[in-house]
């Protein structure tokens, strides 16, 4: 039996399921340079003081750094034509995409299951201030459009001035991150939802790599508090 040449092309199939990744950049940034300052604070801290403060100190580090690992660096939604797979800082859920009955937008960005669970989606953050700053920049381009001189509105919404495509493509352009995610989300949904491979369960799924340390270091540091 033939085995695949590991430097060919994928398939149609496999090109098909591909995950397609959603994170937040700026959670990335923010938990790249918390990290670093918590660690230079912390080892700063270790080789500078005596006694028992030192093992205090790696206590907080061994409680602090799974947590901002977790809020940080960890949110992530992965998507499929099949599943949804949405990683928040203390667990993991897969949802076929037969069993999400529905996603929103709004204050912050959720998916539902059939029955009716919310799972709010970390990683695609809604930004206020980008969502009021693409409100303004859509009001003023309407405005220069409607102005005497531009090109105009026909009946339908669209602009007739030989590129009736071009309002659509400024709009989109001026629309936030986490919109376009919701969109790209909402067309994967509607396909996948129909198919045999995307029925099942929701799964869910316990980050204990992140409570674990956590906790072992919230419970050596009371310990070392009471102690020393």
């Amino acid at each position: 039996m033939s085995t695949p040449d590991p430097q060919s092309p994928p398939s149609a199939a496999q090109a098909a399921s591909a995950d397609r990744v959603f994170r937040s950049p700026a959670g990335i940034a923010t938990g790249a340079i918390l990290l670093a300052v918590v660690l230079w604070l912390g080892v700063n801290a270790v080789v500078g003081t005596e006694g028992g403060m030192p093992w205090k100190v790696l206590a907080a580090m061994l409680l602090v750094i799974p947590l901002l690992v977790a809020f940080t660096l960890r949110p992530a939604v992965f998507a499929n034509d099949h599943r949804l797979r949405v990683r928040n800082p203390f667990r993991t859920v897969t949802l076929p995409w037969g069993a999400v009955s529905g996603l929103r937008a709004g204050h912050s960005n959720e998916v539902f299951d059939q029955l009716g669970t919310k799972y709010q989606l970390w990683a695609i953050p809604v930004s206020a201030r980008g969502v009021r700053q693409a409100g303004r920049e859509q009001v003023r381009l309407a405005q220069s459009l409607q102005s005497p001189g531009g090109p105009g509105l026909d009946r339908r919404g669209l602009f007739d001035a030989g590129r009736p495509d071009r309002p659509n493509a400024e709009a989109e352009r001026l629309r936030p991150r986490s919109g376009k995610a919701m969109d790209s989300l909402r067309a994967l949904h509607e396909a996948g939802a129909v198919t045999k491979k995307g029925q099942g369960r929701p799964e869910v799924r316990w980050a204990y790599e992140i409570l674990g340390p956590a906790a072992a270091g919230l419970v050596l540091l009371v310990v070392l508090l009471v102690v020393l």
